[in-house]
C-alpha cells in the first residue's frame, strides 16, 4: 500500500510523463497555422437596383492540423467605385453592370489570401427604349444602336438584341453584334440570311431579370442598302 509520501511522487511523475508525451505530440499544444482562406459563397451573382444587391462573403481558413474555420480578415473588391464595393465585415453592394474580384486577406499572415468572383447583372428594369428610331447602313458597314432603361441608364451591353425583318416574326441573322461602348451597341451589318439588301429591318433589344421576366423594347428601324 503506497503511503502518501510515496503517493505524492507517482502522482508527480505521472504528470510529468503526461507533460512530456503532450510536448512531444503536439508541441506543447501549439496553434495550428493558417495555409489557405476560401470564400463563402463562391461566385454570386447580385443585381443593380434597390432589391438583391448585396451579399454577404465569409471567409473560411484552412489550418497546418486539417482543421477549418472562420478567421480575421481584411476585405476589398477590384472595382469598388464602379462595380461593387465591400465593407469591413465582408458585404458587398453592387453598383453597376460588371465583374469584380474579392478577395480575403489574412490579418495575421498577409501573405495567405482567399479570392472569388462577384458577378453583377442589371436589376429593376421595368421598361426599355433603343434610339435613335431608325437609321440606314450598308452591307458590312458598322452602325450603333442605344437602349436605356426607364432611368435612362445605358443597357445596351446588357440587352439581347434581334433584328427581325420589317413587319415579320422571321428573325435576321446577317446582323453581328459587336462591343459595347460608351454611346452604344455597335453592329456589323454581315452576309443577310434569309433576306438580301437592301431591306427593311426591325430592331428590338430585351432584358430578363428575375423580378420582371423578360422585357422587350419599342422597335426601331433599320435600312440596309446595298
Amino acid at each position: 500500500m503506497l503511503t502518501g509520501r510515496k503517493l505524492a511522487l507517482t502522482l508527480a511523475f505521472t504528470v510529468l510523463v503526461a507533460l512530456a508525451l503532450g510536448v512531444s505530440c503536439r508541441g506543447f499544444f501549439v496553434q495550428p497555422t493558417l495555409t489557405a482562406i476560401a470564400i463563402s459563397p463562391p461566385t454570386p451573382t447580385i443585381t443593380t437596383g434597390t432589391s438583391g444587391n448585396t451579399q454577404q462573403f465569409r471567409a473560411v481558413g484552412t489550418y497546418d492540423d486539417g482543421s477549418s474555420g472562420s478567421t480575421p480578415v481584411s476585405w476589398s473588391s477590384t472595382d469598388p467605385t464602379t462595380i461593387a464595393s465591400i465593407t469591413t465585415s465582408g458585404l458587398a453592394t453592387a453598383l453597376g453592370v460588371g465583374t469584380t474580384t474579392i478577395t480575403a486577406t489574412s490579418i495575421k499572415l498577409p501573405s495567405i489570401a482567399g479570392t472569388t468572383t462577384l458577378n453583377v447583372v442589371l436589376g429593376g428594369v421595368t421598361s426599355i427604349t433603343v434610339t435613335p428610331s431608325s437609321t440606314t447602313t450598308q452591307t458590312n458597314n458598322t452602325f450603333e444602336l442605344k437602349a436605356v432603361d426607364q432611368n435612362g441608364d445605358d443597357i445596351s451591353g446588357s440587352a439581347t438584341w434581334i433584328f427581325y425583318v420589317h413587319l415579320t416574326t422571321t428573325p435576321e441573322s446577317g446582323m453581328v453584334e459587336g462591343t459595347a461602348d460608351v454611346n452604344g451597341q455597335p453592329f456589323t451589318v454581315g452576309t443577310l440570311t434569309p433576306t438580301a439588301a437592301p431591306v427593311m429591318l426591325d430592331a428590338v433589344a430585351t432584358y430578363t431579370t428575375n423580378a420582371n421576366g423578360t422585357v422587350t423594347s419599342n422597335k426601331v428601324s433599320v435600312n440596309v442598302t446595298k
